[in-house]
C-alpha cells in the first residue's frame, strides 16, 4: 500500500513532498492558489470543449481506451492532463477505468471536474455504455455551463454597479483631501497625499479583482503563432515597435516636463492603430463564430446524408448564407479542388479564422470523421455546442457593453472632476494673493499705514479668503496627474476583463481611456479660465480696495 502511493506521487507531481527554504511554502501556496483560481475560471468552458470530443468519439463506435487515449492528448485542452492521468492508471498501473477515474476525482480541487470523473467512474461500474453516458453528460454539462454564465452576467451586473460607485467615492476623497489642502496648507501633506494614494489603488484593485472573479472567461482567439488572421498578424507586427516607442516616449517626455495631457493624449493616438484594428479583428472572430455553427452543421449533412467528401460538400452549401465565412470557405473549397493536402488547408483555414472556437470545435469533427464517426451525428453535436457558446456570448457581450458605455461618461467626469477643481484652487490662490497685494498696497498708500490703525485688515477686509495663499500648486499638480494615471489604469483594465477578447483589446481601451484623459487635461483649463476669470477676481480686489479706502477715510 505504502509503495503504491508512492508510485502515484509519481503520476500526481502535485503531492510530492519537498525541502523548501524558509517562506518558499508561502510563495509556493500563493502561486497554487493563483493558478488554481485561473484554471477554475476556464475549465467550465474546457469541459465543454472535453465533453463534445469524447461524445464524438463515442458516436464513432471508439473504444473505451482509445476514448482516454485521444483525450489524453489533446494538450489545447485543460482537463486533458486529468484525464491523461486516469488514462496512465489504467494501461500502466493496471487499475480499472473506473477506479482510475475515482482515483483522479479525489485528487482534483475543482468542483465541476470532479463531480464528471466521479459520474463517470459510477456509470462504468453501473455498467452504463459508454455512448449513452457521454451522450447525457455533454447535455449535463451544457446545462452547467449555461448556469455559470449566467450566474456570472448577474455578478457582473453588480460588482460593475459597485465598481463604479467606489471609484466615485474614491474620487471624492481625494477631491476632498485636494481642497483640504488648500484651506489648511498642512505642513506634512506627504502623508496625506500617500493616504489618498493608497485609498484610490486599493479601490481600484479591488474592483478589478472583483470584475476578472465574476466575468465568465471566454477566449476568442486561438493563440496559434504558426498561423493567424490578417488583422493579429498586422498587429503582432506594428505593436513590436509601437509599444516599445510609446514606453520611450512616455519616459522621454516626462522627464522633460511635458504637460501630462499632451502625455496622454500622445499615448492615446499611438494605442490608437493597434486598438482600432484589435477591435476589428474580435468583431470578425465574433460574426465567424456565429456563422460556424450553421457552417458545421450543413458540412455533416451534406456528408452524411450523401455519402459525400468535404470537397462537395462545400460545393453543394449556400455559402452566401455564410457571410463572415465565406471568403475562408471559398478559400478551402478552391485549393482542395487543386488537390491540396486536407490536414494543411483545415489548418489554413483555423489559423486565418484567428478563432479559438473554429479552432477547438472543426478538430473536434475532423478527429473524429477521421475515426470512422458519421459526419451528420457528428456535426449537429459539435454545432449544438458551438451554438451554446455563442448565444452565451451573446448575452455577455451586451451586458459587456452597458458597462463600457456607463464607464466612458464616468471616467470623463471623475477626471473632470479633479482637472477642473485643481484648475480652480490655482486660480483663486493667485487671484487672491494679488488682491490681498493690491489691498495692502493701496491702504498704505491712502493712509500711511491707517489700516493697522484703524483695525481692518487685508484678510479681514476678504472675509477670509487668506486661507488660500498657499496652495501648494506643484504638488499638487503631480498629485492629480497620479490619480488620473491610477483611474485610467484601472479602467482599462476593467474594460479589458468586462468586455474579453485578446490581449490586443487592452491597445483598445489604452487609446480610448488615455485619449479622453488627455483631452480632459487639455481642455478644462481653458473652461475654467472662461468660467472663473482671473482678471474679474482682480478686478474685484481693486474695487475693494477702494472700497477699504473710502472707510479709512
Amino acid at each position: 500500500m505504502a509503495d503504491t502511493k508512492k508510485d502515484l506521487k509519481e503520476i500526481f507531481p502535485e503531492e510530492k513532498e519537498s525541502k523548501a527554504l524558509p517562506f518558499a511554502s508561502t510563495v509556493e501556496d500563493i502561486r497554487k492558489k493563483v493558478a488554481q483560481l485561473s484554471e477554475n475560471k476556464k475549465m467550465g468552458a474546457d469541459l465543454l470543449f472535453m465533453n463534445t470530443y469524447m461524445a464524438s468519439l463515442a458516436i464513432s463506435n471508439v473504444s473505451r481506451p482509445e476514448i482516454f487515449s485521444s483525450a489524453a492528448n489533446r494538450k489545447e485542452y485543460i482537463s486533458a492532463k486529468y484525464i491523461e492521468r486516469v488514462d496512465t492508471l489504467a494501461k500502466k498501473w493496471g487499475f480499472s477505468y473506473a477506479e482510475a477515474l475515482s482515483i483522479v476525482a479525489e485528487r482534483t480541487n475543482n468542483i465541476n471536474l470532479k463531480s464528471m470523473l466521479n459520474r463517470f467512474s459510477n456509470a462504468i461500474d453501473s455498467g452504463v455504455p459508454d455512448d449513452d453516458f457521454l451522450k447525457n453528460e455533454l447535455s449535463t454539462v451544457r446545462s452547467i455551463y449555461r448556469s455559470q454564465v449566467e450566474q456570472g452576467l448577474e455578478m457582473l451586473k453588480k460588482w460593475g454597479d459597485a465598481y463604479v460607485a467606489m471609484l466615485l467615492s474614491g474620487t471624492v476623497i481625494a477631491v476632498t483631501i485636494m481642497i483640504s489642502i488648500a484651506i489648511y496648507s498642512p505642513a506634512g501633506m506627504e502623508n496625506t497625499l500617500s493616504a489618498a494614494y493608497g485609498i484610490i489603488f486599493v479601490i481600484c484593485f479591488f474592483g478589478n479583482v472583483l470584475m476578472y472573479t465574476s466575468v465568465p472567461d471566454d477566449p476568442k482567439t486561438h493563440g496559434l503563432t504558426q498561423r493567424t488572421s490578417k488583422e493579429q498578424e498586422t498587429i503582432h507586427a506594428m505593436e513590436r515597435v509601437i509599444v516599445p516607442l510609446v514606453i520611450i516616449a512616455v519616459i522621454v517626455l516626462a522627464l522633460l516636463g511635458v504637460y501630462a495631457g499632451l502625455i496622454y493624449l500622445l499615448v492615446g493616438i499611438l494605442m490608437a492603430p493597434l486598438g482600432i484594428i484589435g477591435f476589428i479583428d474580435d468583431t470578425n472572430i465574433t460574426l465567424r463564430d456565429n456563422d460556424f455553427s450553421t457552417f458545421i452543421r450543413s458540412l455533416g449533412s451534406v456528408m452524411g446524408g450523401q455519402g459525400a467528401t468535404a470537397v462537395h460538400a462545400i460545393g453543394t452549401i449556400d455559402r452566401k448564407s455564410l457571410p463572415a465565412l465565406e471568403p475562408l470557405v471559398n478559400s478551402v473549397y478552391s485549393k482542395m479542388n487543386l488537390g491540396l493536402d486536407d490536414k494543411q488547408v483545415w489548418g489554413k483555414f483555423i489559423g486565418e479564422s484567428g478563432s479559438n472556437l473554429i479552432y477547438k470545435y472543426l478538430n473536434i469533427y475532423l478527429d473524429t470523421v477521421m475515426a470512422g464517426g458519421p459526419p451528420e451525428s457528428i456535426g449537429t453535436v459539435v454545432g449544438s455546442s458551438v451554438l451554446e457558446q455563442t448565444l452565451l456570448r451573446e448575452k455577455k457581450d451586451m451586458h459587456a457593453r452597458s458597462f463600457i458605455i456607463l464607464l466612458v461618461p464616468m471616467h470623463v467626469a471623475m477626471v473632470g472632476i479633479f482637472v477642473v477643481l485643481y484648475r480652480v484652487m490655482v486660480v483663486l490662490t493667485g487671484s487672491v494673493t494679488t488682491m490681498m497685494s493690491q489691498f495692502q498696497n493701496y491702504s498704505q498708500a491712502q493712509s500711511g499705514g491707517a489700516s493697522a490703525s484703524a483695525g481692518v485688515s487685508p484678510g479681514q477686509a476678504l472675509g477670509g479668503l487668506t486661507m488660500f495663499t498657499n496652495f501648494p500648486e506643484k504638488e499638487m499638480g503631480i498629485f492629480v496627474v497620479n490619480i488620473l494615471t491610477i483611474l485610467t489604469i484601472s479602467n482599462i483594465t476593467a474594460s479589458r476583463f468586462v468586455g474579453g477578447g485578446d490581449r490586443y483589446m487592452f491597445y483598445f481601451y489604452a487609446a480610448l481611456f488615455c485619449t479622453l484623459t488627455g483631452l480632459v487635461l487639455l481642455l478644462a483649463p481653458s473652461a475654467v479660465n472662461l468660467v472663473f476669470n482671473p482678471e474679474g477676481l482682480t478686478n474685484m480686489g481693486k474695487a475693494g480696495a477702494g472700497a477699504l479706502g473710502m472707510y479709512l477715510i
